[in-house]
């Protein structure tokens, strides 16, 4: 009898000791610095904005901890995903999503899958823009569908991710309009702006915050934009449906984190990313980076991303760009 007294007293002991323990590592978190995981290379689009959110959180005072973005780019996405995939459990690992990490798990590409994913926020939703050199001939996208379709296979794309919000664009407009377009792949947005500007193709896709110094400082023209309406900043440029294109394109930035993420550190999360989304530094952001607002908590997000998924599942069945067996 006292020995069964005796486990069952240890048993109790220990799961105060545990929840003691649980509950000092929540009061602590962060108690380190935290990763901000991004699948582009420095420089693009989801690399500026991870910077530019892990700054604002750093400046406000809403995470205490050093905030370091880590660029895991290679494989379209897939890079990433293993990375964390080897981080289950890490309470001080973030990864910003985007079109290309989403088409990667579509294409099954990683040893990650959906499901391994613990999801925290969306943030807003990014519209592209189709442009090219401004030396280019081509002054909008009806000039260039135009050609296409007497020229097949003649207008090349610049593609910097497999899968991606540009390679999505592309064959967006591309089905709309029923021209056959060169898609090249470039293996990062940098290596793509670098082949537009020097007219080895013809155009690109991307974001337009990532777009618009090049915009202001006349290297490069718009040729459409793929919101549903014109964008403020640029309100002589035509949307794709004003040019006779039913193709649109808004990529989603949002923020998810290992599987096995702790609760507290979840809910941290949730609650720095809310907290971010009210400062005037973050609305100033979307503000010049032409970005609007979509904030959603971890269970909308879920709900959104599953959404999102099935529309998105149709342009890589079509573009072909799943893992061969």
């Amino acid at each position: 009898m006292g020995r069964k007294v005796f486990i069952c007293s240890l048993a109790v002991m220990l799961c105060v000791v545990a929840a003691m323990v649980a509950a000092e590592a929540k009061a602590a978190y962060p108690d380190k610095t935290i990763e901000f995981v991004v699948h582009s290379p420095a420089g693009g689009g989801s690399d500026l904005f991870s910077r530019a959110v892990g700054s604002i959180l750093e400046k406000e005072g809403i995470v205490k901890q050093k905030i370091q973005v880590v660029n895991r780019d290679g494989g379209s996405g897939t890079t990433s995903l293993n990375y964390m995939f080897d981080k289950a459990g890490d309470a001080h690992v973030v990864m910003q999503f985007t079109t290309g990490p989403l088409s990667a798990l579509l294409r099954g590409s990683s040893k990650l899958k959906l499901e391994d994913l613990t999801f925290l926020t969306l943030m807003c939703m990014d519209p592209n823009l189709a442009f090219t050199r401004v030396e280019s001939p081509y002054n909008d996208m009806k000039g260039v569908i135009e050609y296409a379709k007497k020229n097949p296979d003649k207008v090349s794309v610049a593609i910097g991710t497999v899968g991606g919000s540009e390679h999505v664009s592309a064959h967006r407009v591309a089905r709309a309009s029923g021209a056959q377009l060169n898609m090249v792949g470039f293996g990062g947005g940098g290596a793509a702006s670098v082949a537009i500007l020097g007219g080895h193709v013809d155009l690109g896709f991307g974001n337009v915050n990532e777009q618009m110094g090049q915009i202001e400082a006349k290297t490069i023209k718009p040729l459409g934009v793929m919101s549903p309406q014109r964008i403020p900043a640029m309100p002589n440029v035509l949307t794709m449906k004003e040019q006779g294109i039913n193709a649109v394109y808004v990529q989603p930035r949002g923020f998810w984190a290992p599987k096995n993420f702790p609760d507290y550190a979840l809910k941290f999360w949730e609650d720095a990313f809310f907290k971010l989304s009210k400062t005037k530094a973050y609305q100033d952001m979307l503000k010049t980076s032409y970005a609007v607002d979509s904030f959603m908590k971890h269970e909308e997000v879920k709900a959104f991303v599953n959404d999102y998924l099935k529309v998105l599942k149709v342009d890589v069945d079509e573009l072909g760009v799943y893992k061969k067996k």
